[in-house]
């Protein structure tokens, strides 16, 4: 990684403070030929088990202490679905709000690995209230919390009345482990496949509300549009049709709730005296806010490599998607905006 002040390739107007080592490569797992000594050291290290995705996995298990009984679960009611809806705004809080105040209230590590030198806004009339740090909390919380809520209160109730099966330690330890990877893997192809439908112009009018965020904070990553939050998160219906367990689903939920908060950070780091002690977010998806029609999936499934819509952070693609989203502004009606492929 390199430590830059210049200028991003291909666009002198707007500068990037720092970014890691370009070209971007996607890690070693869906590679060919296969790498296997840099396949094995992105899952021991910072891929894998020395990520934040152990965080995910800690948050789960902290939810699921803090969870009604199944029992109660069995039937709709008010008073246990509401419990979830808390525990679940609690921990969402706490996590994505202690990186705000990191981060942005604080500045506890400055700008080191901060991809856009400039701050958020705090008064922009184009957000809910003029204000972007209100406009992303209140669509994270009435809107993303509650309807996470709604997916996970209706996987606790089919699991209560045994429509799906639920898969445990018990029936074998190694399925239980890999139903993690399942997750992960199944949630980045996924979050291609409904980003891009979202760019789509008759539904982009929904995502615009999450892309008025340009320059990130990690309240940005779940402020999303109801509409949105249903397609966004319908990733966790996939609880009713494998069976797996409870930490699954909640790892998969706190996956796409705290995980977005991740990686909206605006900073590719965390940095405690120095050192950096946890990769969050990535310039892949900063580069999606900047330019729109790039980078819309993840990093670990390299879809957008093998749909064209990859963004390595060069100078080439730079200028090739700045004439592109030229090219598309003109093309579009007055007032209009563009919303991708």
């Amino acid at each position: 990684m390199t430590d830059s002040t210049e200028f991003t390739p291909g666009d002198p107007r707007k500068p990037w403070h720092w970014h890691p080592e370009l070209p971007l490569q996607h890690p070693p797992v869906l590679v060919w030929p296969p790498e296997p000594k840099r396949f094995l050291a992105w899952l021991f290290g910072r891929g894998i088990l020395c990520s934040v995705h152990m965080v995910y996995i800690a948050l789960a298990v902290v939810a699921w202490v803090f969870t009604p009984s199944l029992e109660r679960m069995a039937t709709f009611e008010a008073g246990w679905m509401v419990e979830i809806w808390l525990r679940n705004a609690v921990l969402f809080m706490v996590f994505t709000g202690g990186l705000h105040l990191w981060f942005h209230t604080f500045r506890a590590q400055g700008d080191k690995h901060k991809f856009d030198p400039k701050p958020l806004q705090p008064r922009d009339p184009k957000f809910l209230f003029g204000h972007q740090l209100g406009d992303n909390v209140f669509w994270s919380l009435a809107s993303g919390i509650t309807l996470v809520t709604a997916y996970e209160v209706v996987i606790w109730w089919a699991w209560a009345n045994g429509y799906v099966g639920c898969f445990g330690w018990d029936d074998g330890p190694v399925w239980f482990i890999a139903l993690f990877f399942v997750v992960l893997f199944f949630e980045s192809a996924h979050f291609y496949f409904v980003h891009r439908l979202l760019h789509w112009k008759p539904l982009y009018r929904f995502h615009d509300l999450h892309h008025n965020n340009v320059n990130v904070g990690p309240f940005s990553g779940l402020s999303m549009h109801p509409v949105e939050h249903v397609i966004y998160l319908s990733s966790m219906l996939l609880h009713l049709v494998i069976a797996s367990h409870p930490l699954h689903m909640l790892y998969h939920s706190f996956f796409l709730t705290t995980g977005a908060s991740t990686g909206h950070t605006g900073y590719q780091n965390v940095d405690v005296k120095g050192k950096n002690v946890m990769d969050v977010a990535n310039l892949f998806h900063q580069l999606h806010h900047r330019y729109y029609n790039c980078n819309y999936g993840q990093m670990l499934v390299p879809l957008d490599k093998w749909f064209g819509s990859f963004h390595d952070g060069s100078a080439e693609v730079t200028t090739r998607i700045m004439k592109q989203n030229l090219r598309m502004k003109a093309g579009a009606p007055k007032g209009a905006a563009a919303g991708g492929d």
